[in-house]
This record gives C-alpha cells, structure tokens and sequence, in this order.
C-alpha cells in the first residue's frame, strides 16, 4: 500500500510539472517603438498614483486637435501619443506645459525605437513674466542674458509694461525665485521671475512633482 501511494504522488508531481511547462508567459519587451504615424511620447511629473483611463479622459477632453489621436502605455507611468497628423502633434507641444491633476505632464518626440530604461524626460518649456524692465537695461540684451542661464531663449516678446521669455525648465531642478542683474550703469538689482502655468510644486524645496 505504501509503495502504491508513492507511485501515485511521483505520478501527481509529473503531472503537474508537464502543466506547468505548458503556461506560455507573456513577457514584454523592454523596447519602446513609435507608430508610423507622428508619436509623442510622455510621462506625468508626479510621486502620486493614478488610474491611466482617467489620463487618457483628461487629455482628450481639453486637446482640442483636427482629428482623432489614441494614447497607448507603453510601461509605468509612460504613454505613446498617436496623431494622425503632424500639424496636431506640433499644435500640442506648442501649447506646453499641460497639466494632469495638477501636476505637470513631460512631452518628447519619439522618431525610433528606444529602450525603455534609455528614456529621459526631465524638461518642458515655460513662459516666464519680467515686469521689472528698467530703463536703463536693453530689454532685449536681459532677456537674451537671462535665457542663457537656463540654458537657451526659445522665445521672447517685448512690451512697454512687461517682458516674457520661454526657456526650457529642468523639472528636477529648484525653481528659481529670480536673478540678480548687474551691469555699468546699474548697481546689484533683484529680478523676480513670474512663472505661468506652474503645476503642483514644493515651497520647501522649490521641485515640481509634490506638494509641501
């Protein structure tokens, strides 16, 4: 009887590993590829979870591009941006920065296949306001100055009340508060920037991605 139970349980044991031979895992590449169409691809600056059909809700509720665009996932906290055309895909990187739930969504063009851990979206483009334009200071010489400290001018527009400029923000950076400005006919004045359409960030540390 011993020996009949044995026989039985290295029977069951053979069984259920030919079951298990036969499971066919579904592992996922760890490349990243772009459709033949115009592709973005982007992630949300944020520390907090959320559920990404609302992602998907939310962005096709306030892009208001020509024709129909799908967003794919394409890992964690990382999504492909489909467009039927390259006019909508350029109207949407135009109207940077875009905000989900109040925190800021990373944008970069994807063009070829890339690995996944290869990815690195860490900046957007933002306008900044200068109210503080003295007379004494070539407008266009300051912004020109400040731009290059953060890396390069994209834009700039000029008025008699205010100056913008649109730079490049690196999000994992402190925002700054300002910049001391010194030239020959002007002593150490303080130039505050005025940031628009800031997402969620930290006063304690000044980041993007969490609250204080």
């Amino acid at each position: 009887m011993d020996a009949s139970g044995g026989d039985d349980r290295e029977r069951r044991d053979e069984i259920s590993l030919l079951a298990e031979e036969l499971v066919q895992l579904s592992v996922k590449g760890s490349m990243v590829v772009p459709s033949s169409k115009p592709t973005l691809i982007c992630t949300v600056w944020t520390e907090k979870m959320y559920n990404t059909d609302s992602f998907r809700a939310h962005m096709k509720g306030i892009w208001k591009t020509r024709k129909k665009f799908e967003i794919q996932v394409a890992g964690q906290n990382l999504f492909l941006i489909i467009f039927e055309t390259e006019d909508d895909l350029e109207l949407i990187l135009e109207g940077r920065p875009w905000i989900f739930r109040k925190s800021l969504i990373l944008f970069d063009r994807l063009c070829q296949a890339v690995e996944r851990d290869q990815i690195r979206l860490i900046s957007s483009p933002f306008w900044i306001k200068i109210e503080t334009c003295f007379p004494e200071i070539d407008k266009k010489d300051l912004l020109h100055a400040i731009g290059g400290t953060f890396g390069g001018v994209l834009r700039s527009e000029i008025s008699e009340e205010l100056c913008r400029l649109r730079i490049n923000l690196d999000v994992q950076k402190p925002l700054r508060r300002g910049i001391f400005v010194v030239t020959d006919h002007v002593s150490k004045v303080w130039i505050p920037f005025k940031y628009e359409n800031l997402p969620m960030f930290c006063f304690g540390c000044g980041r993007m991605g969490h609250g204080l």
